[in-house]
Parts: C-alpha cells; sequence; structure tokens
C-alpha cells in the first residue's frame, strides 16, 4: 500500500469533532499549537495558531478539560502531514497522522469521543 492509499483509506474513517475545549501543545517544545476540532482513530486536525512543518514528527499532548480515565493529558506522537491557511487572522488548520500512541491514550481518546465528540 502506498503512502497515498493510506491516506485515502483515512479519509474514510469516521471522524468525531470535539464540542469542548481541548488544547494541543508540542510537548518537545512547551509550545501552545492551537485547539483540537475533531480526531479519529488514527489522525486528529488542529485549529493553530503556529504554523507547523508538514512532514515532521512532533509530540503531541492534548490537555483534556476534565478528566477521562483518570487522565488530564493525552501525549501521542504524531506525523504533520499537511497545513492549510484557515483564514486572515493567522491561525492554520493542521492535519496529524497518528504514529506513536499507548493503549491508555487510545481508550482515553475513546471515552473523549464519547463525552465530548459529534461523528460527522
Amino acid at each position: 500500500m502506498t503512502h497515498d492509499c493510506t491516506r485515502e483509506h483515512d479519509r474514510e474513517l469516521e471522524r468525531h469533532i470535539i464540542n469542548g475545549d481541548v488544547d494541543v501543545y508540542d510537548s518537545l517544545r512547551d509550545l501552545y499549537v492551537g485547539r483540537l476540532v475533531n480526531i479519529h482513530a488514527q489522525g486528529l486536525m488542529v485549529m493553530g495558531d503556529v504554523l507547523l512543518e508538514e512532514d515532521r514528527l512532533y509530540t503531541l499532548d492534548l490537555h483534556l478539560p476534565e478528566p477521562v480515565n483518570d487522565q488530564m493529558v493525552i501525549q501521542l506522537g504524531v506525523d504533520c502531514l499537511w497545513t492549510r491557511a484557515a483564514d486572515l487572522s493567522g491561525k492554520h488548520w493542521i492535519g496529524f497522522s497518528i504514529i506513536d500512541v499507548s493503549a491508555q491514550a487510545v481508550q482515553s481518546i475513546r471515552s473523549l469521543v464519547e463525552r465530548l465528540g459529534e461523528s460527522y
């Protein structure tokens, strides 16, 4: 399977809009990236204040508005697949593929989606 086929498959996965304030940080630089917009089993999208580099690996911390599985933070290893300017205010849409995630983080994502998510 080529990388392009993988991306096409990712587009078929059910996404979940997150109706809550989940702040996203680059944990290695302790830098606020933006707000979680949607998430699915293999990726996520963020509305960001900081333009990240495409085809670069990041470790992201999702700071939750309330505890999920006794966690306030979900940590993910991700690959930045794409970035797009959102508007004239300097905001950016940023799409990530999840490449490194613990079993506990997977369960926390499921719980987050159940609590704050809306499928589309």
